[in-house]
């Protein structure tokens, strides 16, 4: 729950300086998403990854840096008061790539997730019940050719753009063979697919290369007798929250936040569906 605290000048000569936007921004079809990461106490953080459904993914879209602009409008009366996401970017061309893109993401719910050259973390624009829509235009004329691409709420929210720090999914999760001998490691991703047990099994970490602050999250795999993933404080441990045993049910997910000092490797839940 929210404490009321000061807010102070943030660090730097100019910290409300333009901060230079990632040209990759990330797009996200609601329906395409299983798992959503929950906000934390305080309304705004995300806590965790979001998982997508099988076969689904996220898909990145190139914007012109400098004419990316992303934000929210308040309005409403005395005790009505709520928020409307906007992000607008444009797309330099006019390639069939971009126009079939236009074509069938126009009226798809959607979030859009950008970041910037001097964050450590990322913005989300739109929520699971107030996802934003594409207004797209062309600009075609002796100046310059370009589609300028709106994503705009039409339905308010009480929230404003989320922080997200978690990581960004562009192929299916990694398939884990042995749920005793689990490898973590970028190169196979930050979503891991447990598998389907006849005999319950205790999830274990073999070996991990994430680095700290990282966050991974398994999703159960069922079964008859699906894995568990107990509490620990050994090396590639995890330290659930209350000491509570999280059980790999089919689709259920936990999200672990990497935690290393003196040479030991600890994974602390954030978050659990």
């Amino acid at each position: 729950m929210y404490q009321r605290t000061n807010v102070v000048k943030p660090l730097g000569k100019s910290p409300g300086a333009a901060a230079p936007k990632e040209p990759n921004v990330t797009i996200v079809a609601v329906d395409d998403i299983m798992t959503w990461p929950a906000r934390d106490g305080n309304g705004v953080n995300h806590t965790g990854n979001f998982v997508m459904n099988t076969g689904a993914k996220m898909i990145q879209l190139y914007m012109t840096p400098s004419k990316i602009k992303a934000g929210f409008e308040s309005d409403g009366d005395e005790d009505a008061i709520s928020f409307k996401h906007k992000f607008e970017g444009e797309h330099p061309g006019n390639e069939l790539a971009i126009a079939e893109f236009v074509q069938n993401w126009t009226g798809v719910n959607a979030i859009i997730i950008y970041g910037s050259c001097t964050d450590s973390f990322k913005k989300v624009i739109g929520t699971k019940c107030a996802p934003v829509q594409l207004k797209p235009s062309l600009k075609d004329d002796n100046d310059s050719r370009m589609h300028t691409l709106v994503f705009e709420q039409f339905a308010k929210s009480g929230y404003v753009p989320g922080h997200y720090t978690g990581s960004l999914s562009f192929g299916s999760p990694f398939n884990v063979v042995s749920s005793t001998a689990v490898a973590f490691s970028p190169a196979n991703g930050f979503v891991y697919q447990l598998p389907s047990l006849a005999v319950t099994a205790s999830i274990a970490v073999a070996t991990s290369t994430l680095a700290h602050g990282d966050i991974v999250t398994l999703i159960g795999g069922g079964g008859v007798a699906p894995a568990t993933l107990a509490s620990g404080v050994t090396d590639k441990s995890a330290l659930l929250i209350s000491g509570t045993t999280w059980v790999g049910l089919a689709g259920a997910t936990i999200n672990l936040k990497v935690f290393i000092a003196g040479g030991i490797t600890l994974f602390q839940e954030i978050s659990r569906t």
